[in-house]
Parts: structure tokens; C-alpha cells; sequence
């Protein structure tokens, strides 16, 4: 067909990462269904690394962020406004912005698009930006209630060196057709893998062994003490002067750090030991 798909399916982890914030209803969906979009374009990636997915500058949402590394760790975040209740999809995140940024594992280099939000939903945006940045044909579904997540991607596959050999002509049209069929309440409630099979049945297709996804966080004490370092050392002591540490709690996890006077202390003792000294040859 000259098509690759690709479905996913998010339960406990979509309930793990809106715990860690009092997300109203409709944000807590739209931060589901950037984690299962971030997942569903990870299968498009030849590298190992990280794909993550920013809307930002909303009037009323003004950020959602939702990443997956090629070891299936996801992991989000969204904040809005109290205006955010009643809204729908294009009047939370008038004027924002869409970037997906790229970044390998073994290099410190990151490939970033940015692009207008675009369309009525968080979907129809990213169908905008592959067909706007990388004129590469796209279709995705997302849906999501209070439980569960579903998402459902397909790609036109570029031709090699130009030439249709063995590509059934009428393949994206068909692979098109049968996503159509797909109901709201069927891409939520229906494993990955039994939807794949209830529509491609019937077309030859080579599946890939299903990627396993957790949550999982990348903050760590070093992360936070980085954090303090950039702050500046008079800050830093200042934020322990109410509880007689420091408190810094990660809003991806809500994992807690706490760093004493003493240990901030030797933070920048070991910045000034580490500073480069002036030298004459």
C-alpha cells in the first residue's frame, strides 16, 4: 500500500502523569493525547532519541508538551489558565504556536519545526505540520476520556529514488477509507493491536513487535542542583531561609529535592573549584 501505521493505547500511565497536577478535565485530554501523539511519531524516527511536541502561547492553554524516547519513557505537561474551563480546542490555544523538536541520543544537536496552530483539534494540527514542513501526507486520530487515551497514525511512504514499483496506486486512498471508519469511542476503548487487525485485515502488512510504554522522568538531584547553580548562590540560600532548606518539587513527576544551606553551599564551592584559572605560557 505504500503506508506505514502505527496505534497506541494509554491507561495507567495517562492516569500517572495527570496526577501530578490539578489539570481541569479538558486539559488533563489534551495533555493525554499529546503523550499518545509524541509515541505515535516516535515510530517514525531511525535514531535513538527523544520526540517531543510543544504547544505554546495559547490565549487560555499555554503549554502542552508531551515526549517519548525511542525506549518508550513518556512523559507530559500542560498549563492554562482558570479561563481554560468551556473552551474548546481553538479558543484555548488561539495564537500558539506547534513545535516538534528531535534530539538524538548520541549528539548534542536538536532539528526543530515550528508551525501556527492550525485546525480544530490537536490532531488536525500535526496533520498540518507534516504537510506544511514536510510535505509528507498524514492522517491522525486522537481521543480520550477520563480513563483511557487512543491514537491512530498514518503515513504516505515516500517513493524510493522516485519510482511507484510494487506500490498499489489506490493504497493511501484505501488505508484512508478505513481510518474514516474508525469511531471516537472505538480508538478509545479498543487495544492497539486489535485495531490495527479489525481494519488492515485484509491488506498485507508487516507488524513490528508493539513497543511497551512507562513513564518516566528525567529530572535527578544533579538536574536540580544545576537548577540552583543557575539561579546564583544569594537565591539559593535565600530559598531555604522559610523551612531551612530548599524545596524544589519537579512539575513532570512531582518528585521532591531538597538541598540545605550546607549542600548549597558546597554547590558553588565545587562551581569555584571547577572554574577554569587564567594562565600565562
Amino acid at each position: 500500500m505504500g503506508v506505514r501505521g502505527a496505534a497506541v493505547r494509554l491507561g495507567s500511565g495517562y492516569a500517572e502523569v495527570r496526577s501530578h497536577q490539578a489539570y481541569a478535565e479538558s486539559v488533563g485530554r489534551w495533555l493525554g493525547q499529546a503523550l499518545a501523539a509524541s509515541a505515535l511519531l516516535m515510530t517514525g524516527i531511525k535514531f535513538t532519541g527523544r520526540l517531543s511536541l510543544q504547544l505554546q502561547g495559547g490565549s487560555a492553554l499555554r503549554l502542552l508538551y508531551g515526549e517519548c524516547t525511542s525506549e518508550g519513557d513518556i512523559r507530559g505537561i500542560a498549563r492554562a489558565d482558570t479561563e481554560v474551563e468551556g473552551l474548546d480546542f481553538v479558543q484555548a490555544t488561539a495564537s500558539s504556536n506547534l513545535a516538534i523538536t528531535l534530539e538524538p541520543h548520541q549528539s548534542r544537536e536538536r532539528y526543530q519545526g515550528v508551525v501556527p496552530m492550525a485546525g480544530e483539534s490537536f490532531a488536525e494540527t500535526l496533520e498540518a505540520y507534516f504537510e506544511q514542513s514536510e510535505q509528507l501526507p498524514t492522517r491522525i486520530l486522537l481521543a480520550a476520556d477520563d480513563e483511557f487515551v487512543g491514537g491512530l497514525l498514518l503515513q504516505r511512504m515516500p517513493l524510493a529514488g522516485g519510482h511507484s514499483d510494487g506500490i498499489d496506486p489506490d493504497g493511501w486512498n484505501r488505508a484512508q477509507m478505513l481510518l474514516n471508519t474508525v469511531s471516537i469511542n472505538e480508538l478509545i476503548s479498543t487495544s492497539s493491536e486489535v485495531l490495527i487487525h479489525r481494519l488492515f485485515h485484509d491488506e498485507p502488512r508487516v507488524d513490528r513487535d508493539p513497543l511497551p510504554l512507562h513513564v518516566r522522568c528525567r529530572c535527578s538531584h544533579a538536574k536540580v542542583a544545576q537548577v540552583l547553580q543557575q539561579l546564583g548562590q544569594i537565591e539559593a540560600i535565600a530559598a531555604t531561609a522559610e523551612l531551612g532548606y530548599a524545596e524544589i518539587i519537579c512539575e513532570f513527576c512531582g518528585k521532591m529535592y531538597r538541598f540545605d544551606p550546607i549542600e548549597i553551599e558546597q554547590l558553588f564551592r565545587a562551581e569555584v573549584l571547577a572554574a577554569p584559572t587564567d594562565t600565562l605560557q
